[in-house]
């Protein structure tokens, strides 16, 4: 049965306390706990509130005599794995659509993929937080993960994942950072001295028209790849520069050369920056140290490991060179060496000393 948000929350922190195995909490004592917190008034309604999520969600609460204190019979319960806030339900809304296009793998092997993360993070989350014990809690930081800046405009996701199913066009104003850089370097050099944030064109972004054909995520941002018909080609749009996002009803006219073109070019690109040269062979050297890092991470689905000896661990990959590959190899510094193709080694060493010339 639906419940109330002060339901929600009062069974929320009666889920949370109860799990705290193996700690036995009495009736007084949880009691006290959720009145503080939740404004749990009586016993008796602490007593009601325990019943109803037995009843209503088969919540495996026990009375322990001997310990004086509920528990869960079975230690792996958890509430909040059957109860969604509002908030919960409007982002596992986007979640399902973005899973629903996911490409690459079935939605079902990637939601329980995220609800492993989900699961890990959770139990993360119980190991550091400071209970009730009466001991002072530390402040030690103990735990440190990767502080991600996601890119921005994700609410543009499920609106371009629906133009894409629906087959329709979609407008939108984009900044490309090419017009910010233009606008910096109009300024005169006081006024630039006397800036104090990167300049942005006067003018609004120029309107453009898309026949979206996929999406891709890169490095936590994510871009929008179709055919612009005013130009004849397909072209690559990232959402953080989007803005004034529209679905139109017109529908996508998409040249059948262009969708296969672009329904195949991520198979053989690294990054998202796009190549308009062939597909080719490219074989990297890494020293015995980086190479370890290269088979437990992969550079590309592509990758091969052709040898892997005391010197040297060498392995092939299968793309096209872009900008984005460019930049990755690069990375590696002295622990790589580019062997094939050619043009890709002429394009690291005149990399390289465009950038020494800069010291």
């Amino acid at each position: 049965m639906p419940i109330t948000r002060s339901a929600f929350q009062r069974y929320r922190l009666i889920d949370e306390i109860i799990s705290r195995y193996p700690r036995r909490y009495s009736k007084q004592r949880l009691f006290e706990l959720c009145q503080d917190k939740c404004g749990i008034r009586s016993i008796s309604s602490l007593e009601k509130d325990i019943q109803r999520m037995r009843e209503d969600h088969d919540a495996p609460i026990e009375y322990d005599k001997r310990a004086n204190g509920y528990y869960y019979s079975n230690p792996q319960f958890r509430l909040l794995n059957l109860m969604l806030s509002p908030d919960d339900m409007e982002a596992l809304d986007y979640a399902r659509e973005v899973l629903a296009a996911t490409q690459g793998a079935t939605v079902a092997d990637e939601l329980t993929n995220a609800l492993q993360k989900v699961r890990q993070s959770l139990d993360i989350i119980h190991e550091v937080r400071s209970d009730d014990r009466g001991a002072q809690a530390t402040s030690r930081r103990i735990v440190y993960v990767e502080e991600k800046i996601l890119g921005g405009n994700r609410q543009f996701v499920p609106i371009l994942i629906r133009a894409v199913n629906q087959s329709r066009q979609v407008a939108f104003r984009y900044l490309k950072y090419e017009d910010v850089v233009q606008a910096t370097n109009r300024k005169t050099p006081q006024k630039r001295k006397q800036a104090s944030a990167p300049a942005v064109p006067t003018e609004r972004p120029k309107l453009r028209i898309l026949h979206p054909i996929l999406l891709r995520e890169v490095a936590d941002s994510w871009y929008v790849i179709g055919y612009d018909a005013v130009s004849g080609r397909e072209k690559t749009f990232a959402l953080d520069r989007m803005s004034e996002l529209e679905l139109l009803d017109d529908p996508c006219d998409v040249p059948p050369t262009i969708l296969a073109n672009v329904s195949e070019l991520f198979e053989h690109i690294y990054g998202i920056t796009d190549s308009h040269g062939p597909v080719e062979d490219i074989v990297l050297s890494f020293s015995p140290l980086f190479g370890q890092y290269v088979k437990a991470k992969p550079i590309h689905q592509t990758q091969e490991v052709l040898s892997d000896t005391e010197t040297e661990c060498v392995v092939r990959l299968r793309l096209a060179p872009n900008r984005d590959l460019l930049m990755h190899l690069r990375s590696y510094g002295e622990h790589l060496t580019v062997l094939e193709p050619a043009s890709l080694v002429q394009e690291i060493k005149t990399s390289l000393e465009a950038t020494l010339s800069r010291y």
